[in-house]
């Protein structure tokens, strides 16, 4: 980040940090004083049952949703609603939605070289070379000259992950990536989303998949009702869950 002025103080390794946030929707209130830091490199994995907040939380990270109180810091920049900051934390940001959001005139390579050459200023050919890379991280470079439509909900997901990756983001975002795929196709996304974990990628993952989270997750956060009500490694937070509608929702989840 080099907006020096905006600069502030924070916890020694920590990549995100929220202090008190709150979040109204007109009159709804979808945050209630979150406080959460994320250290460089920790994987966290959000759940909760729909409404409670979880999407929302990520969301007001890049300021898709602004927030209304409280602090929200981002690699050592503060977040101010309407201020400048907010685009140069989002260019360190990617973010996979429940839905794709592919150009669908554009083929998988032009997907993914445009940001690289809008926001980065990078010529085609670093944006190509760039592009061709992180489709072959995610394991689909023979895809790079076909359109969207011409992909499974997986490729498809898969090519929105190496869009955000072509940003060399320092924190990935994901909202539910797989809650819109076929389950035969939950698996290629889950082992995309594991491999950048094993790579130390700062991640923030919505979902309710919770074998990715036993098996990738530093800590599991679950919410409900715009509150943060329990946050655990994952053996403690499978094992032995502390709150009461912590066991209500695991024993709901995993029994399906």
């Amino acid at each position: 980040m080099t907006i020096a002025a905006e600069t502030v103080d924070r916890a020694a390794d920590a990549m995100v940090s929220m202090e008190g946030v709150e979040k109204w929707f007109g009159t709804f209130q979808a945050l209630h004083s979150i406080d959460l830091s994320v250290a460089q490199g920790e994987r966290i994995v959000i759940c909760g049952p729909s409404g409670s907040g979880k999407s929302t939380l990520i969301r007001c990270i890049n300021q898709l949703d602004a927030h209304q109180k409280g602090r929200i810091v981002v690699d050592g920049v503060e977040i101010l609603p309407g201020s400048r900051t907010i685009e140069a934390v989002r260019s360190e940001i990617g973010m996979v939605f429940q839905q794709f959001n592919l150009f669908p005139h554009m083929t998988v390579l032009q997907n993914c070289m445009l940001a690289p050459m809008r926001v980065r200023g990078a010529s085609r050919e670093q944006a190509e070379a760039e592009a061709r890379k992180y489709l072959e991280r995610v394991r689909i470079p023979e895809q790079a000259g076909k359109y969207p439509a011409e992909l499974s909900g997986g490729q498809q997901q898969r090519v929105a992950i190496a869009r955000a990756l072509c940003m060399h983001p320092k924190i990935m975002l994901f909202d539910e990536p797989t809650s819109a795929l076929d389950p035969e196709m939950v698996k290629e996304v889950l082992d995309t989303m594991v491999s950048l974990a094993d790579d130390g990628m700062t991640m923030l993952c919505v979902t309710h998949e919770m074998g990715f989270a036993r098996r990738v997750a530093d800590r599991v956060i679950f919410m409900e009702r715009g509150r943060i009500v329990e946050e655990a490694p994952p053996e403690q937070f499978f094992s032995n869950p502390q709150h009461e509608r912590t066991r209500e929702f695991l024993g709901q989840i995993l029994a399906h």
